[in-house]
């Protein structure tokens, strides 16, 4: 099949689009608990969050790690590869936060700078070249989420939800709160989820018994885009997970199949790029979901405890999860893009050494 498929990219007959997204789509679809890369955490606690190509990990134990996922720092019996973490802040740390890392994100421009976000009622932006913190902002109460624009070029805002019923705009470039928005009601004690896209900001609260428009009958544990803006998805704690159009703001009311989710702790989920698959930590195990008919697609099993958090690496085309029993595990495809492939040589030998980002059929 992919051999054919190489022929019809060769002669035109196959675009170039197509052919990147089925063979990612194949990839994808081969995810397994990887033999041959590993990270070494030094975290005590649970992970929290999970964040980009330098891997950036928030913990309960008040710490926040880095992690190069493209360069080990060892190998292990020759072939697997150890990721130890490049960079660590944790109590010890001068700055560091005295309780939970509730959330730990990158400044979206530059790896210059991340931002963390702790129960310790602080939200924090540190030089990532001097492990030092350059900022702090003191929140009202503990700091439940933190989120920033992925493409803003007017502002560089942190948003942030705690132990309040507003959620405040803080201002890296001044160092001031420039906005409070008000609008939830009850405090977010229980979970605080949102996100900013673009220059949409989702927000999430939980709303029992009261008299309002209910996405879940519960509290919203997570909220996720997909990569192009057009849908928004978000879990509950009662084990539901929804599609919802952002542009009409309306359910799209695809049928998930059913999920076991935490009901004690926000949830991080991950999108595919094409957009076609959801991963969403179910218990110890994660669910991959068909986008748009709301099938399983696969269940992947490797943690002990809990799994909180997820992200997937569109240039990687791995999946990392992070969980309760201070692990992170790598989800790497358990094939390569193209299976073997016989191109006839001139001495009748096949050639089978192809390189997954290699341009092997052109000039």
């Amino acid at each position: 099949m992919w051999c054919e498929a190489v022929r019809w990219r060769e002669r035109g007959e196959l675009g170039a689009r197509r052919f990147e997204t089925a063979a990612r789509a194949r990839r994808t679809a081969s995810l397994a608990l990887s033999n041959r890369k590993e990270f070494t955490t030094p975290h005590n606690g649970a992970i929290n969050s999970l964040q980009r190509r330098y891997l950036l990990s928030g913990a309960s134990d008040g710490s926040a790690a880095i992690f190069d996922v493209q360069n080990a720092t060892e190998y292990e019996a020759g072939f697997i590869a150890k990721h130890r973490s490049i960079l660590l802040v944790d109590k010890q740390h001068e700055n560091g936060h005295k309780f939970v890392v509730s959330m730990a994100v990158w400044y979206p421009v530059d790896t210059g700078l991340f931002v963390t976000a702790s129960f310790d009622q602080y939200v924090k932006v540190w030089d990532t070249n001097s492990t030092q913190v350059v900022m702090d902002f003191k929140m009202p109460g503990k700091v439940y989420s933190a989120a920033m624009s992925p493409i803003a070029t007017t502002h560089m805002l942190i948003a942030t939800g705690s132990a309040d019923v507003q959620v405040h705009l803080c201002d890296i470039a001044s160092g001031a709160f420039t906005h409070t928005l008000s609008g939830h009601r009850g405090s977010f004690e229980l979970f605080t989820t949102f996100i900013f896209f673009k220059d949409l900001l989702c927000t999430a609260e939980d709303r029992q018994g009261q008299n309002c428009a209910t996405a879940h009958y519960g509290a919203v544990t997570g909220l996720r885009t997909t990569t192009d803006g057009m849908y928004l998805l978000s879990s509950g704690s009662d084990s539901r997970l929804r599609l919802w159009d952002i542009d009409s703001g309306c359910n799209t009311l695809v049928n998930f199949e059913a999920m076991r989710l935490q009901t004690s702790k926000p949830l991080q989920l991950a999108v595919t790029e094409d957009p076609s698959l959801v991963f969403i930590p179910c218990m110890a195990s994660i669910k991959a979901y068909n986008l748009w008919s709301g099938m399983t697609f696969q269940t992947f099993r490797g943690h002990y405890e809990p799994v909180n958090c997820c992200y997937y690496s569109a240039q990687e085309q791995e999946l990392y999860t992070g969980s309760n029993d201070m692990q992170i595990l790598v989800w790497s495809p358990s094939t390569p893009a193209f299976t073997e492939m016989p191109l006839q040589e001139d001495d009748g030998k096949r050639q089978t050494d192809f390189v997954v980002d290699d341009d092997n059929w052109s000039d």
